[in-house]
């Protein structure tokens, strides 16, 4: 089985609007919406997983009646306190439909709206053959190492720096069990589902992502993703830097 989990446990109003950043409203729909139905629109997902913070799962569900979502597949599990959190209740959920060797499990942040679907098909080819893989893109800007007061302390070479997006894919049972092997201490300090896998010493294969898949977490954000929106509306091509 393929599952599609989608992290939208958070609760920040960063942007200055009454809701959280996931639903903001994104040229006439919220950004979750447009997640949501690009993920359903590849028809290679079992189910998508959704984890949600609890006092917002009934204001999603009416989301996705207004937008007449189907609903046969979509399945809403809790978000937690901190992000592994959500991921983990992402894979428990997954693991009690099938728990079966060969299902791939593909997480994705709810604001990320503009993901490809190049990239969806690369990342379930590629978590099958090496049981864990993300989308980046390389870095663009000159990179700085500084030192514990602010100096410039070296020059790491550009073209083995990647810039981290989502979605992060992963054989399901390979991250649960990196996941039960995490100690407190590691816990703490984990920002995204690759540093897991890593802590444990299991390799993470990068497939390449797209300058069009932005985070959207701040008015800036949002700025350019309405830009992004209306040339994806246009079909217009975009060029990115290799």
């Amino acid at each position: 089985m393929n599952f599609c989990g989608i992290l939208a446990g958070g609760t920040g109003i960063r942007m200055g609007k009454n809701i959280p950043k996931q639903f903001i409203d994104l040229c006439g729909k919220p950004i979750i919406i447009h997640t949501i139905q690009k993920f359903l629109s590849m028809n290679c997902f079992d189910y998508v997983i959704i984890a949600i913070h609890q006092d917002y799962k009934d204001y999603l569900s009416n989301l996705l009646e207004h937008f007449s979502i189907n609903l046969n597949s979509i399945i809403l599990t809790s978000g937690g306190e901190e992000r592994i959190d959500s991921i983990e209740n992402v894979v428990k959920c997954a693991q009690k439909i099938d728990n079966s060797e060969d299902n791939i499990l593909v997480l994705h942040d709810a604001v990320r709206p503009f993901i490809s679907e190049k990239i969806i098909k690369e990342s379930l080819t590629n978590a099958a053959q090496y049981g864990a893989c993300v989308a980046g893109v390389q870095a663009i800007d000159t990179m700085y190492e500084i030192n514990n007061k602010a100096f410039v302390s070296g020059f790491p070479a550009r073209k083995y720096l990647i810039h981290g997006q989502s979605p992060d894919s992963f054989r399901l049972n390979l991250l649960a069990k990196a996941l039960s092997e995490l100690t407190n201490e590691e816990r703490k300090f984990i920002t995204g589902t690759v540093q897991i896998c890593a802590l444990k010493g299991l390799q993470i294969k990068v497939i390449e992502g797209d300058y069009n898949n932005i985070k959207i977490t701040t008015a800036k954000d949002l700025e350019l993703a309405e830009m992004i929106a209306k040339k994806v509306d246009k079909n217009e091509s975009v060029c990115f830097r290799k």
